[in-house]
């Protein structure tokens, strides 16, 4: 047994150091271990600037419905099991981001450092597109869209350049295209690397089928576009395809620790962009480095484009398969009722339901993001700022992109957008902070 570390006096003995009690050694390698734990890592093969990627990596791609299975089912119950990130969370020590330094970061994968402040309204108008950018006519079929739900097919230009054609819902002409237009800009705006989405109008006759057209022939492809036919044209959202080598989608759970991808939360918050799954990015090499892209928003602003149709009131409020809900109705017995929000109508079929009521902390796409749920408030605020760098005619640009029929609609979405990001603004900036990021547009 330990006792005092003292001989008694008399015993002809010299006093003892006393030895190091084993709690307090147990206690100091705990810390170091935790301590250690908050200093996330990145793969040194892939580059040495964290959150970059300097080489070509073999990108593994997960069928759609084993993602969601395991960010639904499997992480939550492996979770417990990795102790030190749910520690540190309630500790007040999450761990921090590998690319966030002093409040601001430089670049990565996903993240180009533009300044919003910077950018004209004409440039975030157009974002990464061109009105070069417009497929030119006549174009050619080659194949049909066979992921998703949302109807459409690629197509080659006259110039050979290549397209993803996507069209509205017949009773909805505008709300996916604009949904994708206005959210590409906005994210371009941020410094997020997307394709360029433009809403285009296309005559039925200045599209051919290629001989051998995967997936269509001219009877699908007559009774896609006949119902969809406005004055002789076909309203869609004309995605250009990426140059270089497609490797597949980025698993955002290898980016959980860096800062563009944990606070692209927020961005995503602010437009209501609920799906958030890793095939919705792209990792595109192109010969010197891979670039990380956002794609696919179709399911943003008041669209969903897994229903062809407006966006339900749990949209943004609720995972699909919410873990928590779920508990809370279980052990209520069915008493506890979710905070959806069917109070706010649809808009209009343009629209959709968007709403100003808006909580960028509860906020969740419909299925879990791995990387989301790592944001923490320097995270944010480094966002909040971004956002707040942003001017209200920027916003307006950005929507005008989406060439919505009914100037109704396109001032619905600017004071929309302003309302909800003003709500981010106040939750993760100090008055005197989002003074500042203002004063600097």
């Amino acid at each position: 047994m330990f006792g005092s570390g003292f001989r008694v006096r008399g015993s002809g003995q010299l006093p003892r150091t006393p030895n190091p009690q084993p709690r307090t050694i147990t206690v100091l390698c705990a810390a170091l271990l935790f301590a250690g734990a908050g200093c996330a890592s990145w793969p040194r093969r892939w580059s040495a600037r964290p959150c970059c990627i300097d080489t070509k990596p073999v990108v593994r791609r997960q069928p759609i419905w084993w993602h969601l299975f395991d960010v639904t089912v499997l992480e939550p119950v492996e979770q417990p099991f990795t102790l030190v990130r749910p520690a540190r969370k309630l500790l007040g020590t999450p761990t921090r981001a590998l690319n966030l330094r002093h409040g601001e970061l430089t670049g990565s994968a996903f993240f180009t450092n533009r300044d919003p402040a910077g950018l004209t309204p004409e440039q975030v108008r157009w974002g990464p597109s061109t009105p070069e950018d417009a497929p030119a006519a006549p174009m050619t079929i080659t194949k049909a869209k066979m992921e998703g739900k949302t109807a459409g097919f690629f197509v080659t230009d006259a110039r050979g350049a290549r397209y993803l054609f996507k069209l509205d819902p017949v009773d909805a002409p505008e709300l996916l295209s604009g949904a994708e237009a206005v959210t590409s800009k906005l994210l371009y705006a941020l410094g997020y690397h997307v394709p360029s989405y433009e809403v285009a109008r296309v005559r039925p006759e200045d599209l051919r089928l290629a001989d051998g057209a995967q997936g269509m022939d001219a009877a699908s492809l007559d009774a896609l576009l006949l119902a969809r036919v406005e004055r002789g044209t076909v309203r869609v959202s004309a995605s250009r395809l990426l140059e270089g080598e497609i490797l597949g989608p980025a698993k955002f759970k290898r980016f959980r620790d860096c800062a563009d991808v944990r606070a692209l939360r927020l961005a995503y918050g602010w437009v209501n962009n609920i799906d958030a799954k890793d095939h919705n990015s792209l990792l595109v090499w192109n010969g010197k480095e891979t670039v990380g892209y956002l794609i696919d928003f179709g399911t943003s602003l008041g669209a969903d484009a897994g229903t062809g149709g407006p966006k339900h009131p749990c949209a943004g409020r609720l995972n699909t398969v919410d873990m928590r809900e779920l508990g809370l109705k279980l052990v209520t017995l069915g008493q506890h009722h979710p905070p959806c929000d069917y109070e706010s109508p649809d808009v209009s079929p343009g629209v959709g339901r968007f709403s100003a009521r808006f909580d960028p902390e509860h906020w969740k796409p419909y299925a879990p993001n791995l990387a989301f749920k790592e944001m923490n408030d320097d995270d944010a605020r480094w966002m909040a700022r971004r956002m707040a760098r942003l001017s209200a005619a920027q916003v307006e640009a950005a929507v005008s992109a989406g060439r919505y029929s009914h100037a109704g609609d396109a001032a619905y979405l600017v004071a929309t957008l302003e309302a909800r990001r003003e709500a981010i603004i106040r939750r993760y900036l100090t008055p005197e902070d989002a003074n500042t990021s203002k004063e600097g547009r």
